[in-house]
């Protein structure tokens, strides 16, 4: 096998930390801005595009971490180009919006699980041994849509909506665990062809989730129950252009949706750190102070 690494999205919020961890290992990255990747070689990369071309030797093994639906487009590519290992991220969404209303959620749903199809059909084809990682709930970049943004409602608004006592179970992942995962992934036989779904430190439910964002900004904790919230997304989402709201949004509050069994801990030791345990960094990124 080719030596090194090649990590393909470098400057997404699991690609930034996972470069900071990997350090001298990665020896070629691709990112979508090249010039906020500095110390070693990064080639231009749009997923419309073809992989592009680089000097030397092509890395024999890979992490993605860019959507998996992305991914899929070039997996004969990297096949061709040597790749012989791979771990790439994908969403534990396939279960918790399998049973979704909505139609463009069930488009995402299908377009994720015919992309995992299509890469594995191809690493088995050509010998590539991979891994597919399923984070749920990604925060810790200040990049997301679900912690970040009410964190941002709370702090505009002083209050957050919620339907019904909002007592699903969450199991939110910082983005610095994921790239951890990765790359302990990367190196275990046992994680060879398997999937993970991988949570965080901690299970709770949805409205202690929120209530902990309220208590990191430093404000009471005021939730604001809404009779017919689903019903009021829905609409909202059908009037708002380009919007993906979806009354599901709310109705999934109540569901558990908690898929991390434990499997990644046994075979490659991962260890999640507790909810918001890095505080307000952990809401807004670590370059984020206001």
């Amino acid at each position: 096998m080719t030596g090194g690494l090649l990590v393909i999205g470098a400057t997404g919020q699991i690609g930034q930390p996972l470069m900071h961890r990997a350090g001298d290992r990665v020896t070629l990255a691709l990112a979508r801005d090249p010039d906020a990747v500095s110390g070693i070689p990064v080639l231009a990369f749009h997923a419309e595009d073809g992989l592009p071309v680089a000097r030397g030797d092509w890395p024999g093994a890979a992490i993605a971490t860019v959507p998996v639906w992305l991914l899929a487009e070039h997996a004969g590519e990297l096949a061709a180009r040597g790749t012989r290992r791979l771990v790439c991220f994908s969403t534990t969404s396939i279960f918790g919006k399998a049973e979704t209303s909505n139609a463009h959620e069930r488009a995402v749903v299908e377009k994720v699980t015919s992309a995992e199809a299509r890469i594995r059909d191809v690493c088995e084809a050509n010998g590539i041994v991979l891994t597919i990682l399923r984070p749920t709930l990604i925060y810790g970049a200040g990049a997301d849509k679900t912690i970040t943004a009410a964190a941002r409602f709370i702090r505009r608004f002083g209050f957050y909506p919620v339907h019904g006592a909002a007592a699903g179970k969450r199991q939110p992942v910082h983005a610095d665990d994921l790239a951890a995962a990765a790359l302990a992934a990367l190196d275990c036989d046992a994680a060879a062809g398997r999937s993970y779904a991988l949570g965080g430190g901690e299970t709770v439910a949805y409205c202690d989730m929120i209530g902990r964002i309220f208590d990191v900004l430093g404000r009471p904790r005021r939730f604001v129950r809404v009779p017919g919230l689903p019903a009021l997304l829905d609409i909202a989402g059908a009037v708002i252009p380009g919007s993906e709201l979806t009354g599901d949004v709310a109705r999934r509050m109540n569901m558990n949706l908690d898929f991390d069994d434990g499997s990644a801990a046994r075979d490659f030791g991962y260890a999640p750190r507790d909810f918001l345990s890095g505080g307000h960094a952990d809401l807004f990124g670590s370059l984020v102070q206001s």
